[in-house]
């Protein structure tokens, strides 16, 4: 689980490698995130900001 909560989700900087981690509360909020996963996997600009949710948030 990240410090804050918050689910990681976003593309790293291994081409191909996607990474949706929810720690514990994956079947609480993995439903809630599934449009921002399939936008960013699909190549589209989600319709909510995932920036937030990114990996590179830890780098």
């Amino acid at each position: 689980m990240t410090p804050n909560g918050t689910p990681v989700i976003g593309w790293t900087n291994i081409e191909g490698l996607f990474v949706a981690g929810h720690g514990t509360l994956g079947w609480t909020i993995g439903c809630g995130s599934v449009r921002v996963i399939s936008d960013l996997v699909g190549g589209k600009k989600p319709e909510n900001d995932a920036g937030d949710l990114a990996i590179s948030r830890y780098a």
